[in-house]
Order: structure tokens, then sequence, then C-alpha cells
């Protein structure tokens, strides 16, 4: 995969995005709590953040799908780093004030919005230097893999910084790569290629033959919003699945392990999660089962939901168990995920579906976190593991019952290539 042809540039660079991306929010945690001494305040900023980073990421896709990544990973890069630089002056500036308060949130929900999403641009990159099969599969896990190291590694870097230095230096490191990264994948011989050519749902370049001939016609005449296309919805339904339940973890395990006086376990449950994670994509790519997609995302779901169990059991060992156990789940469901919307979705529109999978996740994620910190706290750590567990299984039945009724499941169920 890594061979192909014009691939290794952009690889670098869109590594070099996400390991900034992954560490932007609690670059910006720590910076505004250090100004301002409010870990609430600084809460609601990152918080903010993520609303502005859901909000514009479907148009980003949609702008990249029409015009090919150059232009507007050029034009955002530009403008990150611009309103990037006000928002560093403006966190440093006397707070307190109600005008401050304005001005930093329209800085931070700005800022967020102008982050060059290369990752996504990177995902869409692949159905056009590869033909299906076992390459552009690996292609998928190699992503998801990746985005799983960096969230794992880029946040403890950023907080390293931010305690040794002085205390932005994390959230400037982070903007650097980030627009540094989107210079270097905008201006790939490849990616100029694709900024360059006809806007066409039909494959442009390796494995041309190959991808028209096996094609569906969904991918040539189907000119619906992309959130219309047929099997877009019950994907969207697990993607937002998906994210209510590694909401729920998160909070439920910082909450488990402060109840049972055990706080400085925290951080490692959850890094043990995220290693479990990047450990599981890895050996789950070399032999996918069940092999259709459409059965193995919500089989994935479901045993995301009831691999955490163990957790009822009660302790940090019963805990670390079901972390471990539904850790190797994640990053498997990231890539099914990614090899279905490959399916359904025609080439020329990948980049704004991957968007919508990307803001449905971070949707769930933040209302998995909101509701489990309702429920934690007044019923417990193991009543909202449980309820995390039958909520994800509600999810992976509706994603499931919805496929097997669409008119073309057939094409969907055939198997993907070995690896």
């Amino acid at each position: 995969m890594l061979t192909t042809p014009g691939a290794p540039r952009p690889v670098v660079w869109s590594l070099v995005g996400r390991f900034g991306f992954a560490g932007s929010n609690l670059a910006l945690l720590t910076y505004v709590q250090a100004m301002t001494g409010s870990f609430a305040f600084a809460g609601v900023m990152m918080a903010l953040s993520l609303v502005g980073t859901a909000l514009t990421g479907p148009v980003q896709g949609r702008l990249i799908d029409r015009f090919g990544p150059r232009r507007p990973l050029l034009a955002l890069s530009g403008a990150h780093c611009a309103v990037s630089a006000l928002l560093v002056l403006i966190v440093g500036w006397p707070h307190g004030s109600v005008t401050h308060t304005a001005l930093l949130a329209s800085a931070v929900l700005a800022q967020s919005a102008t982050q060059p999403m290369v990752a996504v641009a990177s995902r869409a990159m692949w159905p056009r230097l590869l033909p299906p099969g076992p390459r552009r599969e690996t292609a998928f896990s190699y992503e998801t893999v990746t985005t799983e190291a960096c969230y794992l590694l880029a946040p403890a870097l950023s907080a390293t910084l931010a305690t040794l230095l002085w205390p932005g230096t994390s959230l400037v490191c982070t903007v650097v790569l980030v627009a540094g990264a989107s210079l270097g994948f905008a201006t790939a011989p490849v990616v100029r290629a694709w900024s360059d050519a006809p806007h066409q749902d039909a494959p442009r370049t390796h494995g041309q033959a190959e991808e028209r001939a096996t094609a569906p016609a969904l991918q040539v005449v189907d000119r619906r919003p992309v959130l219309r296309l047929p099997g877009m919805p019950p994907l969207l339904v697990a993607a937002l699945g998906f994210g209510v339940g590694v909401g729920f973890v998160t909070v439920t395990t910082t909450a488990a392990a402060d109840a049972l006086d055990a706080s400085r376990y925290t951080g490692l449950l959850l890094a043990a999660w995220s290693v479990s994670s990047v450990l599981g994509g890895l050996a789950y790519s070399l032999r996918p089962w069940p092999r259709s997609p459409i059965v193995r995302l919500p089989l994935l779901m479901a045993a995301f939901g009831l691999l955490l169990l163990p957790a009822l059991a009660g302790g940090v060992p019963g805990i670390a168990v079901a972390l471990v156990l539904s850790g190797a789940t994640l990053a498997p469901q990231l890539t099914a995920q990614t090899i279905l919307l490959d399916r359904l979705v025609p080439m020329s529109r990948t980049t704004e579906a991957y968007s919508w999978v990307t803001t449905l996740v971070a949707a769930g994620n933040a209302a998995g976190q909101a509701g489990s910190g309702l429920l934690v706290e007044r019923f417990g750590y193991r009543t909202t593991f449980l309820t995390c567990t039958c909520l994800v299984l509600v999810f992976a039945a509706l994603a499931g019952s919805h496929w097997r009724r669409m008119a073309d499941a057939p094409r969907l169920l055939q198997p993907s290539a070995k690896t």
C-alpha cells in the first residue's frame, strides 16, 4: 500500500496532521486553564472547539469533493494560522469580563472551524489510488490505526510541553503541525492531480479499469444528497452509536476510579483501552471476520457492548478487563465503517461522507459524555456501564436490521478481500 506511486508524501503529511489534530483539544484546555485558573471555563471552551469542528466538517468535505483538496486546504491553513494567533493573544488578555468571554468563545469557534481536515482528505485519497481489494482495505486499516495511535501519544506530548514550557507552547505547536501538514499534503503531486482532474464519479488513477468493472450503478448515477444515499442512514446510526459508547466509557471509567479511591489509575486504564484498540486494529486487519462488512460492523458493535460487562463485577481489575477486551473492537469498527462507506458513496463525494461520519462520532461522544455524567452521579458506575451496553446493542440492532432490508444488500454482503 505504501509503495503505491505518489502515496508516500501525502501519507507522511497526513500523519503529521493527525498528530497535531489529536493534541489540539488538550492543548487548548491546558492553555485556557493556565491563564484563567478554571477547569470548568476551559472545559466549556474545549466543548465549543468540538462544536466548531463538527459544524464545519461536512462543509469542508463538500468543498474538497467539489474543488479537490488543494484550494480548500491551502485557504484553510492560512486562515487557521491567523485565527489561532488571535486566539493565543485573547486567552492572555485579562479575563473575567463578559466581553472577554464572548471574544474568546468566538475565537475558539473560528479557530476550530478553520482547522483543515487533512485526515478526511487522506481517507478519500485511497479510492483514487488503489483498486478495490486488499490493498485499499489495508489503507483504510492504516488510517484507523494511525489515528488511534495519534490520539494515544499526542495528548501526552501536548500536556508535557504545556507543563515544562510556556502553557501555550502545545497550542502553538499543534497549529504549526496542522497548518504545515495541510500545505505539504495539498502540494503533493498526486493531490494536485486529484484537484486538477475533472469533477466526476468515475475513478481516474490506478486500478481504473477494475474499479469501473466492479463499481455498482449507485456509484455512477445516484445524485441524491449524501445523507439520503441507500445505506448511509444506518452507517450514520452506527457512527453515532460508536461515539455514544466511547463517551460513556471515558466518563464512567473516570468516575469509577474516583469512586473506588483509585484515581491514580485513571490514566493507565484509559491508556490500556487505547493500546488495546491499536493492537486490535492491527490484528483484526490480518483476518477480518465476518468477511461481509454489513454483518461485521453490527457484530463488532455488539461485541463492544457485551465486553463491557466484566466491569459490573466491580473493582479496578474488573474495569481493566472490560476496557482491554472492549478496546480491541474499537479500531476494527472504524475500519468497517470506512469499508462500508467506500461501497456506498460515489467517489466524488467520499470526503463529505467521511466528514459526516466523523461528525456523528463526535456528536455521539459528546452526548455519551453528558449522559453518562448524569447517570453515574445518580446511579453509580455499574448501572452506567450496563446502560452503555444496552445502548450500544440497540444501535447495533438498528443498523444491522436496516442494512438487511436494503435492496442492494447482496452487493454489500460480498466478502472483503483477504489482506
